[in-house]
């Protein structure tokens, strides 16, 4: 279940990021790419999956580190978890520019 969310994450990150680039150059975006980056679906992204997945990740986090004090299981849990909780901050950072501009 992680791989998949670390994918779908980079995934995302990727579209905004290349879906941006294209805005910023002057290219016309294609309609999956402005869809990516209205208002409406940034909104939705941010508030019914990044900030929610957010909590999630640092709960569990959170969690493993307080319960199993560096047990094996617990620290490849949170091993897991990191690269995670790194991109999704990324995914947060780009949303949030995008909203401010808008």
């Amino acid at each position: 279940m992680f791989v998949q969310i670390l994918a779908a994450l980079n995934l995302y990150r990727f579209a905004l990021l290349f879906e941006s680039r294209e805005c910023e150059a002057g290219k016309e975006r294609s309609k999956v790419g402005s869809d990516i980056l209205s208002k409406k679906n940034l909104e939705k992204a941010y508030k019914e999956w990044l900030l929610p997945l957010r909590t999630l990740v640092s709960c569990s986090i959170a969690e493993n580190l307080k319960e199993d004090h560096g047990q094996e299981s617990s620290l490849d849990d949170v091993g897991l978890l990191n690269p995670i909780e790194l991109v999704l901050y990324r995914c947060i950072e780009l949303v949030e520019e995008k909203l401010k501009s808008h």
